[in-house]
C-alpha cells in the first residue's frame, strides 16, 4: 500500500484515478463510494478517453429511494452536469418495495452483463473508510457471522446487520474485491479518521475485526489522506 498525504485529497484521488483511466488501453470499471467519497467525482476528467469505455457504479449501496441516503441518488442529483460520469453510471436504485436481497441479486446480474461487454476491463475500487473501520458495506463482525454474510464465493452481497442507520445495504465482497479488482484507492480524510488511520497503518487485524484491512492487503493499493500519521 501507498500512502499519500496531501491537503488536497479528493482532487489527488480524482487525478489519480482520471490517469489510471487515461492509461489503460482499454475499458475501465470505476466503482465508487458515498459519503466523503462522492467528493472526488468533481475531479475525475476522462475526456481524453473518447475510444474506450469507462462505466461506473457504486460499489456499495444504501437500499433506499430516498433521494438523500440513496448513494446512487446522491451523485446523480450533485453531477447531473457531469456526463462522462453520470451517463456511464449502473443505476443502484432499488425498485418500489424491493428487498435488499432482491436487489442485490439484480444489480449483480445487471454489473455481470455490463462487464461482459467491455474489452479487457480494468476494475478500479475506491474505498472510504468509517471510523470503526469498516468500508463500503463491509462491517467489522464476528467471524462466523462476517463469513456467512460476505461468502468467498460471492460477488455482490445483500448485508443484512441490525443496528446501521441504514440497515438495508448491499455491496461487493471482500474476496472480491481483493481478488478481482485491479486497483484499490483508499480515501480517509478528516479529523476524526485520525485514531483508525493510526490503527490501521500501525497494526494489522484480520478482515471481520477491520475491513478497512483490504487495503492494506490488496496488492495494487494506494491510501489518501490530509492527515499526519501520529
Amino acid at each position: 500500500m501507498q500512502i499519500h498525504t496531501t491537503e488536497t485529497p479528493a482532487k489527488s484521488v480524482g487525478e489519480h484515478i482520471s490517469q489510471s483511466i487515461i492509461k489503460h488501453d482499454r475499458d475501465v470499471v470505476c466503482l465508487l463510494s458515498g459519503g466523503s467519497v462522492l467528493d472526488v467525482v468533481e475531479f475525475i476528467n476522462i475526456e481524453e478517453k473518447n475510444e474506450c469505455r469507462t462505466i461506473f457504479m457504486m460499489g456499495d449501496e444504501r437500499v433506499s429511494r430516498e433521494d438523500d441516503i440513496n448513494n446512487y441518488l446522491q451523485l446523480v442529483t450533485r453531477y447531473g452536469d457531469k456526463p462522462a460520469v453520470t451517463d456511464n453510471l449502473i443505476s443502484t436504485l432499488p425498485l418500489a418495495s424491493e428487498s435488499s436481497e432482491t436487489f442485490a441479486e439484480r444489480t449483480l446480474k445487471t454489473f455481470l452483463q455490463k462487464l461482459s461487454e467491455l474489452n479487457n476491463p480494468k476494475i478500479i475500487s475506491i474505498l472510504g473508510v468509517g471510523k470503526d473501520g469498516h468500508t463500503a458495506g463491509i462491517f467489522p463482525l464476528d467471524q462466523q457471522f462476517f463469513a456467512d454474510i460476505y461468502p468467498d464465493d460471492l460477488t455482490y452481497v445483500s448485508v443484512p446487520i441490525e443496528g446501521l442507520r441504514i440497515d438495508s445495504r448491499a455491496s461487493f465482497t471482500p474476496s472480491w474485491l481483493l481478488n478481482k479488482a485491479d486497483e484499490v484507492i483508499g480515501y480517509v480524510v478528516g479529523q476524526g479518521k485520525q485514531n483508525i488511520l493510526n490503527s490501521l497503518i500501525k497494526e494489522a487485524k484480520p478482515i471481520n475485526e477491520r475491513p478497512a484491512e483490504i487495503i492494506k492487503l490488496h496488492q495494487n493499493a494506494h491510501l489518501y489522506t490530509n492527515l499526519l500519521i501520529e
